[in-house]
């Protein structure tokens, strides 16, 4: 997950959010930017999804609240606040929010 080569050698995972307290949009915005990220907040309102498709560039995405639902070829994961998933490109995914409330998030390119 840090600095380095294109993720594309590596495989796809989740990095929940391991401290007690819940993350604020400042410190996982800190987080990105700490690894020279640049990143968007974004929001999606309940039963928002996204169809199989894929970026030409890294995609790192962090869940600043509600929840949301993940998937590629290599797994299925349900993303809660602070947890985060690096897609390398090419990668072909899905999302889906999950509950009755939106979901925000920060993605970052690279």
């Amino acid at each position: 997950m840090g600095k380095g080569p294109s993720l594309s050698k590596q495989i796809v995972d989740i990095v929940p959010w391991s401290k007690k307290t819940k993350p604020s949009l400042q410190d996982l915005k800190a987080i990105l930017k700490a690894e020279g990220l640049q990143c968007e907040l974004y929001s999606d309102t309940a039963g928002t999804k996204y169809g199989r498709h894929q970026h030409d560039f890294d995609d790192f995405v962090v869940i600043v609240s509600g929840k949301m639902k993940l998937g590629t070829d290599g797994g299925v994961w349900t993303m809660n606040p602070g947890d985060r998933i690096d897609l390398p490109a090419h990668t072909v995914h899905w999302a889906e929010v999950v509950g009755k409330e939106e979901v925000k998030y920060l993605s970052a390119a690279k």
